[in-house]
Formats: structure tokens, C-alpha cells, sequence
């Protein structure tokens, strides 16, 4: 089984507006067009047998229509992250209401959502996700189409690790795009799921290997981050690092499964 852990798709009506704003500001081209029929297209294409979708923050007010729009379309192929912004005045009806609708955890991108990652304003929203035991996604590191600054970087995340190491942490773009020597120093080893997604052509493969074997294959979630990373490509990339069969079955789903499992 190979589970995409990091992939992004938008209502159909949306992602034809969405997809070409996203395109402008980052100045990369999607892939694909944003729906969840192309991304199933994309996944057939890569051999991939789930993507677990994670929703980009913009801005609050939006939540309770788009986990409801998740739930609806949520099923054996497509799994959906949870829109909760902190900033929700009634945040806590709404993680309720998530975990009615079935939704394995939530996605946290602090740079568009205005936070610090350590803050302590926050730590009553961490204990309440963990007490939910909802995975939690973070964007970690640089987002190319922000400026700074950066409000996941990986010292400010290991402090939430260290205050919550029970909670199911996990940090994007292998813990911290850009970020990578501060990810050697504050979070390998640590109680935190890093995803691949968007790492491999910065990285390059032979430090990629060595960050996953460092931190523990147990703990390493394959991502691609599509639209804007080709799947198959994506999935190539993992097999070309030179990883056991054991290891490279575990980063493509095994790990996924487990942690999906049991959420």
C-alpha cells in the first residue's frame, strides 16, 4: 500500500479560482487542477492507494463548510484533514463537531494563520487536539509564497514536542523546509512524524537518507505536497534513495496506516 500523506484538493468550484492564485504567489506550477477527480487521476497514474488531503489556511469563517464538504467526499481513497483555526471563536464546538464527521486530525499552518507555534496562548488548543487524539499536521519551515517570518521553525516546534510529547506530531516538508540543519539539531530523534513532501530536490537524496535513517524510518510519513509535486515522480524519488524493502515499505504506507489507524 502506498498512502500520500501531504496532498492538497479544493471544491470544484474553487480550485479553478484557488489554483491559479496559489500559482502567482509562489510562482509554481500546479500539476494538476485542484480537484479531488484529477488528484485520483494523479493517484492511479503512481500506483498511490490514498491521499490523505490537507486543507491550506486562509481565513477563519470557513471551517464549518469545508469539513462538511471533506466528510461528504471523505472515503476508502481519499482521507481528509480537518479545517480548525485556532483563531474560531468557538473552536472547541467546532473540534467537536470534527470528530463527528469522522476526520483524522487537523492542519495548522501558522505563517497564514498568525501564530507563533510555541506560543502559550496555544497550548490549551494542543491539549484539547491531543485529548481528541487527532493527528496533528503542521506546515513547518519556509512557505515560498510568505515572507518572514518564519513561524514553525524547528527550535519553536521542539518546544510544543517537549510540553506534548504524547501528541501525534507531525511536521511537514521533512520538519522544517529550509530549515534543515536547525532540524538536525532541535528534532531528530524526537517524538515527531516528519513528512517528506516537497524536500527531495533541496535535500537532494543522499541527505534525505540520512535524515530518515537518523530520525528513524518509523517516523518518516511519504508526502508529495500535489498539486504542486508530481506523484509518480514523487514516488520514484523514495525508491531511488537505496532503502531497504522493509524501510521503503514503511515510509511509503506502512507508517501511514499505523498512525491513521489509530486516530
Amino acid at each position: 500500500m502506498i498512502i500520500d500523506f501531504h496532498t492538497h484538493c479544493f471544491p470544484d468550484d474553487l480550485a479553478a479560482r484557488a489554483v491559479p492564485r496559489l500559482e502567482e504567489v509562489t510562482g509554481i506550477r500546479a500539476r494538476l487542477d485542484g480537484t479531488a477527480a484529477s488528484l485520483l487521476g494523479s493517484m492511479a497514474e503512481a500506483g498511490i492507494d490514498c491521499s490523505a488531503i490537507q486543507h491550506i489556511a486562509t481565513r477563519p469563517g470557513q471551517e464549518r463548510t469545508i469539513n462538511e464538504w471533506a466528510a461528504r467526499i471523505q472515503g476508502p481513497r481519499i482521507v481528509f484533514f480537518g479545517r480548525l483555526p485556532p483563531e474560531t471563536p468557538d473552536w472547541r464546538g467546532e473540534l467537536t463537531r470534527l470528530l463527528d464527521l469522522g476526520l483524522p486530525g487537523v492542519k495548522l499552518h501558522p505563517d497564514y494563520q498568525g501564530f507563533f507555534v510555541d506560543e502559550p496562548r496555544m497550548f490549551p488548543f494542543y491539549e484539547a487536539l491531543g485529548r481528541a487524539g487527532l493527528i496533528v499536521l503542521f506546515h513547518a519551515g519556509v512557505d515560498i509564497g510568505l515572507p518572514d517570518p518564519c513561524h514553525c521553525p524547528p527550535d519553536r516546534l521542539r518546544r510544543v514536542i517537549d510540553r506534548f510529547p504524547e501528541g501525534k506530531w507531525v511536521a511537514a516538508h521533512m520538519g522544517g523546509y529550509r530549515y534543515w540543519d536547525e532540524v538536525e539539531t532541535h528534532l531528530l530523534g524526537r517524538p515527531v512524524y516528519l513528512d517528506t513532501s516537497y524536500s527531495y530536490r533541496e535535500l537532494g537524496a543522499e541527505r534525505m537518507k540520512d535524515l530518515i535513517r537518523r530520525h528513524g524510518v518509523g517516523r518518516i510519513l511519504f508526502g508529495t505536497d500535489s498539486p504542486w509535486v508530481e506523484q509518480c515522480q514523487a514516488v520514484e524519488e523514495i525508491r531511488s534513495l537505496g532503502l531497504t524493502a522493509v524501510e521503503e515499505a514503511a515510509i511509503l504506507g506502512g507508517n501511514a496506516a499505523g498512525i491513521l489507524l489509530r486516530s
